[in-house]
């Protein structure tokens, strides 16, 4: 095999191959491309049991992520985290083909990662798409053994837990937004809804006779969320407003995506200082519900956990949250 610079056409190079062996009959196929771009073509046969110039159509990464992200988007709601991690992969991988990412890519790639100081958990997330990337690769047949993708261990990457407000912050907070952002965020602490979750909520899913609302989360997997007294009128003054569709939508009638701006500038309205993010709302949820008794069971169910031990987690930021209130009633 060899590559060469073509004779007569500009921007092309010649891959030059024995499909058969050395014995057979010589293939010489013209490429559009650099150089590099051909070598890697090249590589791509070589790695062949059985190369031929069909398989010139096994695509690079960065021309196969695309694809992908198509593939993964119709089973997930919010597929622009997984876009982003690809995106940062590229430099790395995007001229490569499936079977040329090794562990040494991908020991690289943590390495630099750490050198930028970014945190071990976010490392982990990183990793956990490109093995899911692979996984589909290896599906599509693009390669043959996946690579070892070893993560950080549990206990680099423990995360510490969340400093929940209370409920007066939350209120105080949601308070402070302008209608309908504070609908939304309302959505959040009032039924523990995942940020994709409500920004997604359509008025169709809203069902105010029965008392629920339908939601689609994680893995497009959708659950039922009891509507608490607390949260019934912002639903049903939004239902007069809007009969179809996103329930919270932009002006553009999309869904909103900078939660944070709003809650900065809602804490600036109302003097709050501590950070709050709009996860930490859903924490929130699951604390106070546990607080007022509500079991891990049925909260594992309207919070949509897969694992009882996610669910569990609220018990002990329960204990945290009754201890900081006592500290604030009679002193440390």
């Amino acid at each position: 095999m060899s590559v060469n610079k073509h004779p007569s056409k500009a921007g092309y190079q010649q891959i030059r191959l024995y499909p058969d062996g050395k014995k057979g009959k010589q293939k010489v196929i013209p490429f559009k491309g650099s150089r590099e771009d051909a070598l890697l073509a090249q590589a791509r046969i070589k790695l062949q049991v059985t190369p031929t110039i069909s398989q010139l159509s096994i695509p690079l990464i960065k021309e196969a992520i695309p694809h992908f992200i198509s593939w993964y988007s119709m089973d997930h709601l919010a597929p622009h985290k997984v876009v982003r991690y690809l995106e940062l992969w590229k430099p790395y991988i995007g001229n490569l083909t499936f079977n040329l990412i090794t562990a040494v890519t991908v020991e690289t790639y943590k390495k630099d990662r750490l050198m930028e100081n970014i945190k071990p958990t976010s490392i982990n997330k990183e990793l956990s798409a490109l093995s899911m990337f692979l996984k589909w690769g290896k599906k599509k047949r693009y390669l043959l053994q996946l690579p070892d993708i070893e993560r950080f261990p549990n206990k680099m990457v423990a995360a510490p837990l969340p400093d929940v407000p209370t409920r007066e912050e939350v209120l105080s907070l949601i308070d402070g937004m302008i209608w309908p952002k504070c609908g939304l965020f309302a959505c959040l602490y009032y039924a523990g809804l995942r940020k994709s979750e409500a920004t997604l909520l359509t008025a169709e899913n809203v069902y105010l006779d029965r008392g629920v609302l339908v939601v689609r989360g994680k893995g497009n997997k959708q659950r039922v969320v009891p509507i608490v007294d607390s949260l019934r009128p912002w639903l049903e003054k939004r239902l007069q407003e809007v009969k179809s569709g996103y329930l919270w939508p932009t002006r553009n009638n999309k869904p909103i995506t900078d939660l944070k701006k709003i809650i900065k500038l809602a804490k600036e309205r109302v003097g709050l200082t501590r950070h709050i993010y709009p996860h930490l709302l859903r924490h929130a949820f699951g604390t106070h519900a546990t607080m007022a008794g509500v079991n891990l069971r049925s909260l594992q169910n309207i919070m949509g956990h897969t694992s009882s031990k996610t669910t569990e987690i609220y018990t002990t930021l329960n204990n945290q949250a009754i201890i900081s209130e006592l500290q604030g009633k009679f002193g440390k």
